[in-house]
């Protein structure tokens, strides 16, 4: 259903029956099979691994989805097109999605406007803090980004409509504030930096945060052409399709099985507002292969209709798939010194195997590099795996910092992409922070020791930056507002050094 004259002021609830009831089972006495029974087990295993490549960002955007709007009870949970703010920044304990800045505060949702667009409105920001507010779809595609790097810091109001509406826009927004959007689903992100961290920036932090809201367009206009205060809006539950154990894989990184994976991947393919990129000749081609283990549309994947061979083979191409997914995203990425730059600037949309290696490691990426590039590390200066077992230091000249016009920030993760439980609750090291004297300093550097247990010197111990105490672990370091040298990786970054002793 799609609206056209007016617009009508549907209710949410409304809109969300669209896509929740179960598909109508097939005409005619046999039920066909959900793998085309032709394919051997090297097929099957390889169109696993393909659907792997094309569609793990759209997989965890639908588990994400589902935790932000159906899953109540849920600490994320504020149901569909509905901000919700947290006011502190992120932690370990936060385990749906990964490689998590600890930098910003957070705000955001999940949006749907397959019946109705979305008005975003932000207050002036009057302290020149970073903030932004993106909207990216289920494919990682950024369609919208403001705040004081793109828009500045006057007060400011879009429209967000969907790519295939039709109807009557409020006569007071400009060309400028209507944006298209690439999906009728998508997430909504917001980030405000934190400075020094005391009561007084946190305070001044949060306000910028309440004051980019959301809402839809026929809420907005019943409030006299205002997003109503978040407190004002309806919670709204999703009611797109889900199968059980959704609610046990929020931690997709470490719990989502392969058949997990399928069946989010035939829940996507089935739904109407993720809108299909029906001009990507290599996409439509990828869906009309996949279409022949099950994944396509009017059916819903099914794991009892597999027999054991068939299950061994998905599984086998989904784990195959999943390592080759690592070395291409390596591969893919620039060498800055032993760092790997992920810059949008080489980015290639279509090439499936990399950027579901770069989803594995942090879902929705790259962001583009108008908005920051990110540099991961997985080995130290002599290229060995970093290991919790060891201790490392990171050297930064102060006289040659990663070059910004906003903030950069170094935070560590597990070997999955999740913050490292620690006793002083440090997951990152900040510019901010360096700039307030946070940390020792001596003859012109900065030292960082990454190490699991806290260094006994007292100035070893400010600077301290905790890692796992065994097992893998990754940088990811984030350079909001990058300059040229850290978009095409000419920029270099100092390598971890692993030192004598263990722990």
């Amino acid at each position: 259903m799609r609206m056209t004259g007016t617009i009508v002021n549907l209710t949410l609830a409304a809109i969300l029956c669209l896509g929740a009831e179960p598909l109508p089972a097939s005409g005619g006495a046999a039920t066909p099979a959900l793998i085309d029974p032709a394919l051997s087990a090297d097929e099957i295993a390889a169109l696993s691994a393909d659907a792997f490549y094309w569609g793990l960002n759209i997989a965890g955007f639908y588990e994400l989805r589902y935790v932000y709007t159906q899953l109540d009870g849920q600490p994320a949970y504020r149901g569909v097109n509905r901000m919700q703010a947290l006011y502190q920044l992120m932690d370990a304990s936060v385990r749906y999605a990964t490689t998590l800045n600890a930098s910003t505060l957070y705000s955001g949702g999940a949006f749907d406007v397959s019946m109705e667009p979305v008005v975003i409105e932000a207050a002036r920001v009057t302290d020149g803090r970073y903030w932004s507010v993106q909207a990216g779809d289920q494919n990682a595609q950024w369609f919208f980004m403001a705040g004081s790097q793109f828009s500045g810091n006057d007060a400011q109001r879009y429209l967000l409509v969907g790519p295939h509406w039709r109807g009557r826009l409020p006569a007071g927004f400009r060309a400028t504030e209507v944006v298209r959007a690439t999906s009728d689903s998508f997430t909504l992100a917001v980030r405000v930096a934190v400075t020094t961290r005391d009561d007084q920036d946190m305070q001044a932090a949060r306000r910028v945060l309440d004051g980019v809201v959301a809402a839809p367009l026929s809420l907005w206009g019943a409030h006299d052409g205002h997003v109503p205060p978040i407190a004002a809006q309806p919670i709204v539950k999703g009611r797109y399709r889900s199968f059980p154990r959704m609610s046990q894989i929020i931690d997709i990184a470490r719990s989502m099985t392969p058949i997990d994976y399928l069946q989010l991947l035939s829940l996507a393919i089935n739904d109407p507002t993720l809108t299909k990129r029906s001009d990507s000749l290599k996409e439509v081609e990828t869906l009309r292969r996949l279409g022949r283990i099950g994944l396509r549309d009017g059916v819903i994947f099914d794991p009892a209709r597999l027999d054991e061979g068939q299950r061994a083979a998905l599984e086998r191409g989904f784990h195959e798939a999943r390592q080759r997914a690592k070395q291409a995203f390596e591969a893919s990425l620039i060498d800055m010194n032993g760092w790997r730059l992920q810059s949008s600037l080489f980015y290639e949309d279509l090439d499936y195997v990399a950027k579901s290696g770069a989803d594995d490691v942090a879902w929705g990426t790259p962001v583009p590099y108008q908005s920051h590039s990110i540099a991961y590390v997985f080995r130290d200066s002599e290229g060995r795996p970093l290991d919790g077992r060891y201790r490392y230091t990171l050297t930064l000249d102060l006289a040659a910092l990663p070059p910004v016009t906003e903030f950069w920030e170094l935070p560590v993760y597990d070997a999955q992409g999740y913050f490292i439980a620690n006793p002083i609750d440090r997951y990152s090291v900040t510019s901010y922070l360096l700039n307030a004297g946070h940390y020792a300093q001596r003859d012109g550097r900065v030292v960082f020791f990454l190490q699991s247990g806290r260094p006994t010197d007292p100035e070893q111990a400010r600077n301290w930056l905790p890692i796992p105490r065994e097992g893998g672990f990754q940088l990811a370091a984030r350079f909001y507002g990058p300059m040229a040298p850290l978009i095409d990786g000419s920029y270099a970054m100092p390598s971890i050094v692993r030192t004598r002793g263990g722990r």
